[in-house]
């Protein structure tokens, strides 16, 4: 690494004393000093995490652009950084803000960029919000490091000034296109002498400054994903330096990477194209490289270019959608790369850290929504049935926020729209009355928490819980009870098995089995097969012998002796006016 100046402008070497393999001898290196270590305190199996040892640490870095809010790709970045970082020794993660492009910038972008991320469940060493050793984290507030190291390269004659006016590049542009040549920049102001181009610069004159692109000729190196990459022409004079005084991307993110000391680059592979430009800026500074690692792009399901527009990428599709932001980062990990096998439902990004392989597919990523699907339910079914103790109030409150109380929405929704819900089976679409425990604020969480929590497996949606079981939301309406009493008329032994269970208050202390138990009692040696034994309590706390139920000592468990005491009273009534 070269030694910085007192201001933290690196000083530049001579054209060609780094290395054009993007610090592959660097890594090579360091990877041979840990085998060497690990031969030497024995047997132990490191990871390797592209091209690095895990017992290396990788300081990685997601730089957003606040000219417009997260999408699923940018997530994706910022998840695979993170998850770099997490998986080595010593790693760090760090949020770096890139406003350096002022005309774009969205006022609450910024604000949202961070807000988006925490709602995903990332978290970063260093950034904008939390400081670190190496701020600021905004490229708009590091202007005058900028301006040092631009310095730098006009002194070393690796940059010159350029006075070319937006109209005058255009009319070079076209007369070059005219011409059948190449519309590059064809480098008119570097015969500016020197003292001219200081002179100039002094008296105000509108200018950019561009690095000579030929000076490095045409950089190599081996990305930790595509391998080996050089471009087949050579660099034209890019700007670095724009005449409102902010740098560009291609300045900015090199030094920053550099002086915060960043190992690993990984990004989309739209920036593969701009890495030798990066390079050769690494070059005229006499800078190491970082590794660079590019991630194929996601892609719609039918390999067409995923667009901006399109819902898939917007993050709050997901939010709404109620999808756990756990399980949405579990997918995106599994977008490019993926989990070694059998692994548990990752529940923290360090789960994810240790359950990838850290092996990526190249190209177009084609986005497979069964499969969030899949990563969704495993990890519900996880904190709702196996219980983490440390992760126990965060996993609450994600049950409470993402399906109890989303299902209560559910629940209103279709009470106050009953008659035009589709979701009701078409008898129950009438004005209803929801069960008592539902009807009070203070116990309804607790109840619809008690219908999918209690019994492991087979969880049910709202909308599959409002289709499939509307007795355990509403009181059974007349009308439902009238329909079946007409095709089935339910055995009295039955019934009146079922009063006496509802009568010994201390049969329903428990989970429902000794109300059921007590009516096996009864009914034992009448001759009473179960079969009708189980459609009569159906048709009492369903409303049908056979429609789809949960069994009689769950609906016993849920609906209560209270509840159970007021469906069969209706059920006796109805009966004895027929």
């Amino acid at each position: 690494m070269s030694k910085l100046q007192g201001n933290g402008v690196a000083q530049c070497s001579s054209p060609g004393a780094s290395s054009s393999e993007s610090g592959l001898k660097a890594l090579r290196r360091r990877n041979k000093a840990v085998k060497e270590d690990s031969k030497a305190a024995g047997p132990v199996a490191h990871r390797i995490i592209l091209g690095q040892s895990s017992e290396l640490p990788i300081r990685a870095r997601f730089a957003p652009s606040p000219t417009g809010y997260l999408h699923l790709g940018s997530l994706r970045t910022a998840l695979f950084n993170n998850l770099a970082a997490k998986a080595s020794n010593g790693g760090a993660f760090v949020l770096r803000i890139e406003d350096t492009d002022q005309k774009r910038l969205v006022d609450d972008a910024e604000e949202r960029l961070i807000k988006d991320l925490r709602w995903a469940g990332l978290c970063w060493d260093e950034g904008p919000d939390c400081g670190g050793p190496f701020g600021p984290y905004k490229q708009s507030e590091r202007l005058d490091i900028y301006k040092a190291h631009v310095q730098t390269l006009l002194d070393h004659g690796h940059a010159y000034r350029c006075f070319c006016s937006p109209e005058q590049l255009e009319l070079q542009k076209r007369e070059l296109h005219k011409a059948g040549k190449s519309t590059a920049y064809p480098g008119t102001c570097r015969s500016i002498p020197h003292t001219e181009s200081e002179r100039r610069a002094r008296d105000g004159d509108p200018h950019v400054v561009r690095f000579k692109g030929d000076g490095f000729g045409r950089p190599k190196f081996r990305d930790a994903i595509y391998g080996l990459f050089q471009k087949q022409d050579p660099e034209e004079d890019f700007v670095l330096f724009k005449s409102d005084g902010f740098p560009t991307y291609h300045l900015a993110n090199v030094v920053d990477d550099h002086l915060m000391n960043i190992t690993h680059v990984i990004r989309g592979e739209e920036w593969l194209i701009s890495t030798p430009k990066h390079l050769a800026l690494y070059m005229a500074f006499g800078w190491e490289p970082p590794t660079f690692a590019h991630l194929g792009l996601l892609v719609n399901p039918d390999g067409s270019k995923l667009s901006k527009r399109n819902d898939s990428v917007n993050l709050s599709t997901y939010h709404d959608k109620g999808v756990f932001p756990m399980a949405l980062l579990s997918w995106l990990a599994n977008l490019g790369s993926s989990f070694k096998p059998n692994v548990k439902p990752p529940r923290t990004i360090s789960d994810i850290a240790d359950s990838l392989t850290f092996k990526f597919t190249r190209g177009g990523i084609k986005l497979n929504m069964e499969k969030l699907d899949y990563f969704d339910s495993k990890y519900r079914d996880a904190i709702l049935w196996d219980p983490i103790s440390d992760l126990s109030e965060t996993e609450t409150s994600l049950i409470s926020d993402y399906i109890t109380q989303r299902m209560l929405q559910e629940i209103d929704s279709v009470t106050e729209n009953a008659a035009a819900s589709e979701l009701l089976p078409r008898e129950w679409r009438r004005t209803l009355t929801p069960v008592p425990a539902l009807a009070s604020q203070e116990n309804r969480a607790t109840y619809v928490y008690n219908i999918f929590a209690t019994k492991k497996g087979g969880f049910l949606s709202a909308e599959a819980l409002v289709r499939q079981h509307p007795y355990l939301l509403w009181r059974v309406p007349e009308t439902v009870y009238k329909q079946s009493l007409a095709s089935i008329n339910p055995d009295g032994r039955i019934l009146l098995a079922l009063s006496s269970a509802i009568d010994d208050k201390k049969l329903w202390a428990s989970q429902g089995a000794e109300a059921m138990d007590a009516i096996w009692t009864a009914l034992e040696g009448q001759g009473i097969d179960n079969i009708t034994v189980h459609n009569t309590l159906r048709l009492v706390g369903a409303g049908g012998h056979d429609v789809v139920s949960q069994s009689s000592s769950r609906m016993f468990m849920l609906l209560g002796r209270d509840e159970w005491r007021f469906r069969l009273n209706t059920v006796q009534r109805l009966l004895n006016h027929a």
